[in-house]
């Protein structure tokens, strides 16, 4: 962790541990024979079992066409997780496993800041989210990025606006990128009311609370460390009676733990994001992709935009969300939008943004696998 934060704040460091790492891995690679059985699967860089990527994983294991595969995991900590194969991120292993394998799936990279691929890899993308925020040489205050070239060979989407920013993002022809859903979505449009208290009895949900979820988006000025802004005692005031907040931090930042008592309760650590959106009853965030799943359900989002100006200076954003979704710059103009929301029909903007960005969605798992067996058969 230690070389990693040396590396992400020298230039010079860095472009030599690019250009020497790559360069031992490609040489590896001259020596690797590559097995047509083996898919390789990543969830944000090594830290989660989770997204997309779990839900195609757990799909292959009741699919036959993948019965005779090996599917193997990598972590940055394999011992936190109970998967039959898996691998310690960033070791020998990873890499040999990374050139041998058939197919990559990960919705980040897979490849750790480095430049290389396995002689026979389909590296298969699944995205983990549409943006509002600017990402990649789109970004307007970049330090200094990654030399590494998106190799996707596929990469996926959930409407035409989105394939138009992996366009610019990845540097991806139109034809790469698949309009066909995210499996980690499909849940969203299916899932039965049973399943939803089931979820909320495990959480710990008092019957008949309504559930707000917080989920906030990183901030790259915060290095990747957590931005905790609540004042939960001002939330507890006003909203203490009818609901039940619970916070989830960005799966990429390094969050601290927090005292739940019987209206906060930090779910951070719980790996399914999805199910913490369907056991809610409301989404608030800012600029974070979780915005445009949670519309699928067309439930209340409220934003909470109260550094919104510095974003735009920092990062950048595709559009002003501001103007799609009901936000506020305080967090007592949240709690209020909150007080007041009316529960008696939909809400009219997140339906509208929905049917905008969210077009395609529902069936992603079968479509990921289609795709997927179709191209490792090649």
């Amino acid at each position: 962790m230690i070389l990693k934060n040396i590396l992400k704040r020298n230039r010079i460091l860095y472009y030599l541990y690019y250009y020497c790492m790559s360069i031992l891995v490609n040489l590896l690679k001259l020596f690797i024979v590559p097995d047509k059985k083996l898919i390789l699967f990543v969830s944000y860089g090594g830290r989660h079992y989770s997204d997309s990527p779990r839900v195609i994983y757990e799909a292959m294991l009741t699919d036959n066409r993948f019965k005779n595969y090996k599917l193997v995991w990598a972590f940055i900590e394999p011992e936190r997780f109970d998967v039959k194969n898996k691998i310690k991120i960033d070791s020998l292993k990873y890499f040999i496993t990374a050139l041998k394998a058939r197919c990559w799936i990960t919705n980040v990279m897979v490849e750790r800041a480095l430049n290389f691929k396995g002689k026979n890899t389909f590296y298969f993308h699944t995205t983990h989210g549409i943006l509002v925020k600017k990402d990649g040489p789109d970004v307007k205050n970049k330090k200094f990025s990654p030399c590494a070239k998106y190799k996707y060979d596929i990469s996926l989407a959930q409407s035409e606006y989105e394939q138009k920013i992996e366009m610019r993002i990845f540097g991806l022809p139109k034809e790469k990128i698949k309009i066909v859903g995210y499996p980690k979505d499909d849940i969203l449009s299916s899932y039965s009311n049973e399943y939803r208290e089931k979820i909320r009895r495990a959480l710990g949900i008092s019957e008949g609370k309504k559930v707000i979820l917080y989920a906030p988006t990183f901030r790259e000025n915060r290095d990747f460390n957590e931005s905790f802004k609540l004042n939960i005692e001002l939330w507890r005031k006003d909203l203490g009676k009818e609901y039940v907040l619970l916070y989830r931090a960005h799966p990429v930042v390094k969050a601290e733990d927090k005292i739940d008592n019987d209206f906060f309760i930090d779910v951070t650590s719980y790996e399914i994001v999805e199910e913490l959106m369907i056991a809610s009853d409301v989404l608030v965030s800012d600029y974070s992709g979780i915005i445009f799943d949670y519309c699928i359900m067309h439930k209340p989002i409220y934003l909470w935009t109260y550094d919104f100006a510095e974003y735009e200076k920092e990062r950048g954003f595709y559009f002003d969300i501001r103007e799609e979704l009901k936000a506020s710059e305080t967090e007592k103009g949240v709690i209020n939008m909150l007080k007041t929301h009316d529960w008696t029909s939909e809400p009219k903007e997140v339906v509208d943004f929905q049917k905008k960005y969210e077009t395609v969605h529902g069936r992603g798992t079968e479509n990921s696998l289609n795709l997927i067996y179709e191209n490792i058969l090649a």
